[in-house]
């Protein structure tokens, strides 16, 4: 198969560092220099050369940790989806967690604009003691009338595997009608988040936990949290902005990286 853009990198450990040790793209894909926001651990940004995605794209991006190693990826920028007419876009991501490795993947939000069809399809293999953060972003794009919910379809499937076993499926369809932002799908919000967590000690008193920190912003936002098996919890978030929800994240990124990392927030964000 032929793709607009291909993806593939590896991180490896070195003594007390995590370094990247092999990386491929072509076509509308790139990555940055890895930059060292924390003295072991390396962030690198991926890049879509293109401004955007339209109709008939196909992405393929790759990414390995392994054992011990721990690597930050996020955007340069939100990703972009415009009118496609005849074929939708699909962008592929396989992600590699190996024994007590750490990833912690914070692609910016996806804008989704008028005519729009979306296929996003996100595969996880975890092995023991492995953690993964993960966080995605739906946001409406600008309508010629200044409307929202004016994409076509959004599809996002993501599957984690721990050990070879299945143990997360979250399959998100949004298709806009009239009934799109009512009572039981948005309910008068616009735009959704997704902050995930797997962790050994991810556990109910976690969840708990960071229900509280979550309960004390007070802001227009709706949210909800869930228990995942074998050490896991997943936040659905509701907003009207990609600010707020980015925010909402942030927060409980940051919390989480405290008390199970160990580790203070860093700030990836180009802004």
């Amino acid at each position: 198969m032929s793709y607009t853009g291909v993806l593939e990198l590896s991180a490896v450990r070195r003594q007390s560092k995590s370094i990247v040790s092999s990386c491929y793209y072509e076509g509308a894909l790139k990555l940055t220099r890895p930059v060292y926001l924390e003295e072991d651990v390396p962030t690198v940004y991926l890049i879509h050369v293109g401004g955007g995605y339209v109709d008939g794209d196909t992405y393929l991006t790759d990414l390995s940790v392994e054992a011990g190693a721990e690597l930050a990826v996020t955007t340069q920028s939100a990703t972009k989806v415009y009118k496609t007419p005849k074929n939708p876009v699909v962008q592929q991501t396989n992600l590699k967690v190996g024994k007590g490795s750490v990833l912690e993947y914070f692609p910016d939000s996806l804008i989704a604009y008028e005519g729009a069809r979306f296929i996003q399809e996100t595969n996880v293999r975890m092995e023991e003691e492995a953690v993964f953060f993960y966080s995605d972003i739906i946001t409406p794009g600008w309508a010629e009338d200044g409307s929202l919910f004016r994409y076509d379809w959004i599809r996002s499937k993501l599957k984690v595997y721990k050990n070879d076993k299945l143990v997360l499926f979250d399959h998100l369809l949004l298709k806009p009608d009239d009934q799109l932002n009512g009572i039981m799908q948005m309910e008068g919000y616009t735009h959704v988040g997704t902050f995930l967590i797997f962790h050994n000690q991810a556990d109910i008193g976690f969840l708990d936990g960071l229900y509280e920190v979550m309960e004390d912003i007070q802001e227009d936002v709706c949210f909800g949290l869930s228990s995942l098996p074998k050490g896991g919890v997943i936040l659905r978030l509701l907003a009207r902005s990609t600010w707020m929800i980015e925010k909402m994240i942030t927060h409980a990124h940051g919390w989480a990286r405290h008390q199970l990392l160990a580790k203070d927030v860093v700030r990836w964000r180009k802004y």
